[in-house]
């Protein structure tokens, strides 16, 4: 959980230079009011090893509103949960990580939409996106993965999965 607090921290930083270079000061204003809302999130779940999947969707819907400040365009999101699964309990901020990976090692444009789909399967929560490299995109430490992966191993004593094809990238997270 600390190596998500950084990085979350880092790459909003970096969102709010865009919109301040580009002289978006009212969307700027607006950003740091919904950023300090999901770190509140953050510091009041800090010290628990699991959330309602419910909270933890809504914390990434809000996450995923910040993101499309800057990608106003080019970024497709489909939250498909059925009510009987909003009591369901995951890692907290596993969720928001997976789409933070999917924005930053994939193109996304309204040329080559990124499209991220969030749903139940079996028992678990999986998070599927296209693959479209970026050519000049840091590379991939996998260090959120397996953060995610050991915190799953020690709360609930199940991994994650992840599949990798040439088309889609796959991450599946047991719901508890």
């Amino acid at each position: 959980k600390q190596q998500i607090n950084p990085h979350f921290l880092f790459n909003s930083l970096g969102i709010l230079d865009y919109l301040v270079q580009e002289h978006e000061t009212e969307r700027a204003s607006a950003f740091i009011r919904k950023l300090a809302g999901i770190y509140r999130y953050m510091l009041s779940n800090d010290t628990k090893p699991l959330v309602k999947l419910s909270d933890e969707l809504d914390f990434t819907e809000q996450y995923i509103d910040l993101l499309k400040e800057r990608f106003t365009e080019g970024m497709i999101v489909e939250i498909d949960i059925d009510k009987e699964f909003k009591d369901m309990m995951v890692v907290p901020c596993a969720l928001q990580l997976l789409v933070e990976n999917a924005t930053k090692h994939n193109i996304v444009s309204i040329e080559s939409p990124l499209h991220i789909s969030i749903r139940i399967e079996d028992e678990y929560l999986v998070v599927r996106n296209n693959l479209q490299p970026r050519s000049h995109g840091q590379p991939s430490t996998h260090l959120g993965l397996a953060n995610i992966s050991r915190q799953y191993l020690d709360i609930t004593h199940r991994d994650i999965e992840i599949l990798k094809s040439e088309t889609e990238f796959v991450v599946k997270l047991p719901i508890v």
